[in-house]
């Protein structure tokens, strides 16, 4: 009898425990203390390159690398912190602007190499490019996305991922479009834009040849610390 008595209490005393614990985060959202969020995905990597990628010496199919100059959280969930390598390839190369057409250079990055080595495959589209930026220098991202910057962006979202300047292209990839956050300052880089002078964004998309950036005027190449913003899916 005293067993069965000593059974019940604890019973009692457990459901009232396992009570308390369920009932508590109630309580702490009714006080308006809301439970931690989740942290957001983006979309977006920013990254600057680690060597300079010159038609002189770059071959197709040359390894491209790029380090993340900010933490990111991917759409599937896989954390890539800052520091974190992004792995290319060379895809298109032609050295002078002539007859034939503009000087060209093509790079596709495909995977992120983490600092304990492991690497991770990425669908992505680099999207913009960028010289390295000086400090006390003029940033020309920031002095491009002043007065009509928004324009151009609502532009570029209803061609569903054409880079400004090449309508009717049809090898960048429909869909990608605008998928960056919308807090964007005006130091932001815009997807489908080159700031490098007298270069420009012919073409990007997540598979060959990936993006294509064309010059008229002069040799296409991307020096050390050049920025880039790549778009994952």
């Amino acid at each position: 009898m005293l067993q069965n008595r000593f059974c019940r209490a604890s019973t009692l005393t457990v459901l009232a425990i396992a009570s308390v614990v369920l009932t508590a985060p109630r309580i702490l959202l009714a006080q308006g203390q809301a439970a931690p969020a989740a942290e957001a995905s983006s979309p977006e990597i920013h990254a600057v390159l680690e060597k300079i990628v010159h038609p002189k010496k770059a071959k197709v199919g040359d390894e491209v690398v790029a380090r993340m100059t900010a933490a990111t959280k991917l759409k599937d969930g896989t954390d890539l912190p800052k520091g974190t390598h992004i792995i290319g390839k060379v895809t298109e190369v032609k050295m002078k602007a002539d007859k034939e057409g503009p000087s060209k250079l093509g790079l596709l990055f495909d995977k992120a190499q983490l600092k304990d080595g492991k690497e991770i495959p990425i669908t992505m589209a680099l999207v913009s490019v960028a010289p390295r930026w000086e400090q006390g220098g003029v940033d020309p991202v920031a002095a491009e996305n002043t007065g009509s910057s928004a324009g151009r962006v609502g532009q570029m979202s209803q061609q569903q991922g054409r880079s400004e300047g090449s309508p009717g292209n049809d090898t960048l990839s429909k869909g990608l479009g605008i998928r960056g956050s919308s807090t964007a300052t005006d130091n932001a880089m815009r997807p489908g834009l080159s700031y490098i002078p007298d270069m420009t964004i012919a073409s990007y998309s997540m598979g060959e040849p990936g993006t294509v950036v064309q010059s008229t005027k002069t040799t296409v190449f991307l020096d050390s610390g050049s920025r880039l913003l790549l778009l994952t899916q």
